[in-house]
This record gives structure tokens, sequence and C-alpha cells, in this order.
């Protein structure tokens, strides 16, 4: 382990502040641990974001090919989480580099409970993050077609319950909290959600976290099916996959996430997320979040 890496979870920045710690790492393995803290947690489970921030940060310690001078950033340029079962205790995250070809490296990686039990599968693509890599351009909210348009005021008359339950279960996480969330806008299928660049949401150069990304894109991606099924007392229901794309660096900026229903079955909802710049058109993430009502949900 290096010096350099060893700085990086300690710095204060976005791994700090999960209390993620590392116990191994060369350019083949890295071994991180996550112990169960409540910050982490919404409703007394680790994050859904916070376990795809430990692929992020797992596979960026060794995603290096130690044979490369190059000293341009990394990005996620490709990534898919299955989650296989709530987290309630400690988590241990084991990334294994595949292969690495030019300024590409493939991963994959598990993260188990202290009891050894799944709970998480990954893989990744993670890209050197060359002179080319420039974010790319959204279309304005207003140039969508009208189903596309989550920049509305937030209102509680979408069916599925109202912008108050909702920035209520927000706050009720600690984790969600201290990631600075907060609901702009919601109608029936689509959410806008933004996240301003605290220095907890950024790495140790000053920019946002991808990990922070990727909850933001969770957060939203897992709010906007509520906006189309109508919650009914004990109603709840969970991730079980998220896909992600980063498109270039990443701001130190406040972003904005827009989540819009695709499709979803009796139980299952599919979610389209874009990550974009708060003060502009840019977009920095595209994601799909996989959401699976319980039964209570639909009683």
């Amino acid at each position: 382990m290096t010096k350099n890496l060893k700085t990086w979870f300690e710095d204060g920045s976005y791994p700090a502040d999960l209390g993620v710690k590392i116990e191994a790492a060369d350019d083949a393995r890295s071994r991180l641990f996550l112990p169960y803290e409540e910050r982490n947690t919404m409703f007394g489970l680790v994050h859904g974001g916070a376990l795809a921030s430990l692929v992020s940060i797992s596979t960026h310690a060794i995603a290096r090919d130690p044979s490369r001078a190059v000293t341009e950033p990394l990005r996620t340029v490709s990534m898919h989480v299955g989650y296989v079962r709530a987290a309630r205790k400690a988590v241990t995250v084991e990334t294994r580099a595949l292969r690495r070809v030019r300024e590409l490296g493939f991963f994959e990686t598990l993260i188990t409970d202290v009891d050894g039990n799944a709970v998480a599968h990954a893989s990744s693509t993670v890209s050197e993050a060359g002179p080319d890599s420039a974010p790319a351009e959204l279309r304005p909210l207003t140039d969508l077609p009208e189903g596309e348009r989550a920049g509305v005021a937030p209102s509680d008359d979408a069916e599925g319950g109202g912008a108050g339950a909702i920035r209520a279960a927000m706050a009720a996480s600690p984790f969600l909290s201290r990631r600075q969330l907060r609901l702009l806008g919601m109608r029936r299928g689509a959410v806008e959600m933004a996240m301003d660049a605290a220095a907890t949401n950024l790495d140790g150069n000053g920019a946002t976290h991808e990990g922070a990304v990727l909850t933001l894109l969770d957060a939203a991606g897992a709010t906007c099916p509520w906006t189309v099924v109508p919650p009914s007392p004990g109603a709840s229901g969970a991730t079980i996959a998220l896909s992600a794309q980063v498109l270039g660096p990443l701001p130190r900026a406040g972003l904005v996430a827009r989540a819009v229903v695709r499709a979803r079955d009796a139980r299952i909802c599919w979610t389209d997320v874009a990550v974009v710049d708060g003060a502009s058109r840019i977009a920095h993430a595209f994601g799909t979040v996989v959401y699976r009502f319980s039964e209570k949900s639909w009683s």
C-alpha cells in the first residue's frame, strides 16, 4: 500500500467521511472494510449509495496499471451493481483486477457482511481520463418531451404520495443527510434532486467524488418510483440493481439528478437518471436504477 493511497482514506474527503478502512491493496486486489455506523444508513440499513460508492473506491484503489507512468485522474466509464441482500452489519469489499488493456481496467467486486453473507456484486470498467475526456451536453428540460420533464415545482399531488413524505424519508437517513440532498421537484414519473458541493462529497483533489454521484443517482432513481405507486402503511422497497456511467472528470459544483420512470410492472420499476451540473447543461453521469416494491406497497 502506498503512502498516497493511505492518505486518500484519511484526508477528510468522501471515503474518509464514510469511514472506509483499507486493509490491503496491490496492483491485483484490494480489500476494504466499512464499519456499521448510523451515518451510512437509512432505516437502519447501509444505504445502497454507500455500497455503490465502495465499488468505485475499491476499484480506483488498484486501477492504475503500475507499469504506466500516467497522472490523469480515473473515472468509472461503466458500472453495474447487483444488490443481493440488505446490509445491517459492517461489510468487507474485495475487488480483483480482471484485465488491463491500454487505458482501460476491468474489475470485479464482491461485498459481504461480517458473517460472510453476500451483500452486493459488481463489475466495473475504469479509464484514465485523458485530455479528450470532455463532459457531454444535455438538452435543457424545456427541450425534452413532456413526459421527460422533471423540472417542476414540488407538489403533493403526484400519485404515490407527496414531496413532504419524500423529504421526510430523506431527512430520516443519516447517510443522505450527510450528502446534503434536496428534492427540487417532482411530478408523476419524474423527480429532480440536488446535491450540494459539501466538503464531505469531494475527493482529495476538491472535485466531486464518484461515490457521491452514485449516491445521488441511486437516491433519485429510488425516489422516482414512489411518484407513480400509491403507498400503503408499511410500504417499502429497495434498489436491486444500479448501472452507471461517468462521462468525464467531475466538477466541484452542485449537481442535479433528473430521474424518469421508463417502465414498471406489478413489482419492479426501471428508472433512468441523468446527473448534470446545477448551473449549466453539462451532463456528468447517466444511470439506470431497478427498484423493487414490497408486497405491502401494492395492498
